[in-house]
C-alpha cells in the first residue's frame, strides 16, 4: 500500500511540473498572439493608406485615431 502512494505521489509531481509548463507555454504563445495581432492591425493600416480608396482612408484613419486615444490614454494612467 505504500509503495502505491508512494507511484501516486510521483505522478502528482509528474502531473503538476507538466501542468507548470504547460501553463508557461500557454502564455508565452497567448503573448505571440497579442504581438501578431498587433502586426497584423499595423499592416492593415498601412495598406489602407496606401490605397487610394475612400473606404480604406476612413478604415485607416479610424485605426490611427483609435491608436492615439490608446496611448493618450497610457500617458495620462503614466503621469498619475
Amino acid at each position: 500500500m505504500l509503495s502505491r502512494y508512494n507511484e501516486q505521489k510521483e505522478k502528482n509531481l509528474s502531473l503538476a511540473h507538466q501542468n507548470r509548463l504547460m501553463s508557461e507555454k500557454m502564455n508565452v504563445l497567448e503573448r505571440e498572439v497579442k504581438e501578431l495581432k498587433k502586426r497584423v492591425e499595423i499592416v492593415d493600416i498601412a495598406k489602407g493608406i496606401a490605397i487610394k480608396d475612400d473606404d480604406s482612408a476612413d478604415f485607416a484613419r479610424g485605426r490611427v485615431n483609435n491608436l492615439i486615444r490608446q496611448i493618450d490614454k497610457c500617458i495620462s494612467l503614466l503621469n498619475e
